[in-house]
């Protein structure tokens, strides 16, 4: 059953009066996979195309949205990897260090079993038409899809664990310290 055109109008009313047209316009980017003109933007978040354009530009600056400028539209999408890098200090937030690795070598294990059974090195290239497997298709159509998930995590989980343990940064900050031989050089 589909709500009414008055249900429909009153959430539409509420979430237009909660929100400023930045908020209106950062969560209407976020459900925008494909690039799309700003104006048709302006439309989803309720707002005039001149404002959309100048919140779509800040969020771009911001590594939210990703520009594309095809003659004479300017055109925007969310920035998948921004999304990504939520979800990792998410993850960060709500684990221990000892957490993550351990959650990263529970999913490695559960992706060597997978490797071994499809006799393949990743997901991309696993068949379910495998003549040596006792599992109905739909069965190994399940774990491929499964596997896909288990890389994402670890890529995730690995990612998490790399921040908790690196002060908030992905890499760890090289400190460089004088040698003895060095610096005794220095006082010379």
């Amino acid at each position: 059953m589909e709500p009414s055109d008055d249900v429909v109008t009153n959430i539409r009313d509420s979430w237009e009066a909660e929100n400023d047209a930045f908020g209106r316009v950062y969560e209407s980017i976020l459900g925008i996979t494909e690039f799309t003109r700003h104006d048709e933007i302006a439309e989803v978040a309720r707002c005039a195309p001149n404002t959309a354009k100048k919140h779509l530009r800040r969020l771009n600056q911001m590594g939210i949205a990703e520009f594309r400028n095809p003659g004479r539209a300017l055109m925007f999408r969310r920035n998948d990897a921004y999304l990504e890098w939520r979800e990792v200090t998410q993850i960060a937030d709500d684990h221990s260090v000892q957490d993550l690795a351990e959650r990263v070598r529970e999913l490695e294990a559960t992706e060597a079993e997978l490797k071994e059974e499809f006799g393949v090195e990743g997901p991309d290239t696993a068949s379910v038409y495998r003549s040596d497997s006792d599992r109905p298709t739909h069965e190994l159509m399940q774990a491929i899809g499964t596997w896909n998930g288990i890389q994402r995590d670890i890529r995730l989980y690995e990612a998490a664990r790399q921040l908790q343990q690196n002060d908030g940064r992905l890499i760890s900050a090289f400190v460089a310290t004088p040698t003895d031989d060095h610096a005794s050089s220095e006082s010379q």
